[in-house]
């Protein structure tokens, strides 16, 4: 038994750090709904706004053991998922680019000023949300917040994804947008 104990593959222990992913998220989301040509971009929001996600590249993860010398990878694709429903008002891409530059600018000022990104993270299911909001204002009023979270996707045909999820929260749950803004309309 102890011998059988000595063979055993060693168990993977990779490590994200949410700092460098977060960059990365903020660069593809940049690249994805800012600097591409908009066609490309609307129809990367339309897969997003039916649910698919958004396939968006690998993140290679790497870990040696220090008792062995072995180095382990760990490749994991990159999806970007996207949940509206607390949007406020017509939601096109106008609208949703606006959120993304807002939610990215945020996070990319907090990491040049290496400050708190102010992570809260959900143990039971590995999510880890920047609770960074990116606050827009439409012309009626409306005010919207995004953020990002990153996140475990467990796939049917890949073991593992890291999943970057953009989503629009209530905003009366922010005292200083609760008075002004009106209720929900599509």
């Amino acid at each position: 038994m102890a011998e059988e104990q000595k063979t055993a593959a060693p168990a993977r222990n990779f490590q994200l750090n949410l700092v460098q992913v977060s960059d990365l998220a903020c660069r593809i989301l940049y690249q994805t709904f800012v600097v591409q040509a908009k066609d490309k971009a609307k129809m990367a929001l339309k897969d997003l706004k039916s649910g698919k996600g958004l396939n968006v590249g690998v993140l290679t993860l790497t870990v040696t053991h220090k008792d062995t010398g072995v180095e382990e990878k760990l490749d994991l694709p990159m999806k970007i998922r996207l949940d509206y429903s607390e949007f406020r008002g017509p939601f096109n891409f106008p609208s949703f680019e606006a959120s993304v530059r807002a939610t990215i600018s945020l996070i990319g000022q907090t990491l040049d000023a290496k400050g708190d990104l102010n992570i809260l993270t959900e143990e039971s299911t590995g999510s880890a949300l920047l609770h960074l909001p990116g606050v827009t204002e439409d012309q009626d009023g409306r005010y919207n917040v995004m953020v990002m979270a990153i996140e475990p996707i467990k796939e049917r045909d890949r073991k593992l994804a890291l999943g970057v999820k953009l989503m629009y929260l209530d905003p009366n749950q922010y005292e200083q947008l609760r008075d002004e803004a009106p209720a929900n309309e599509e």
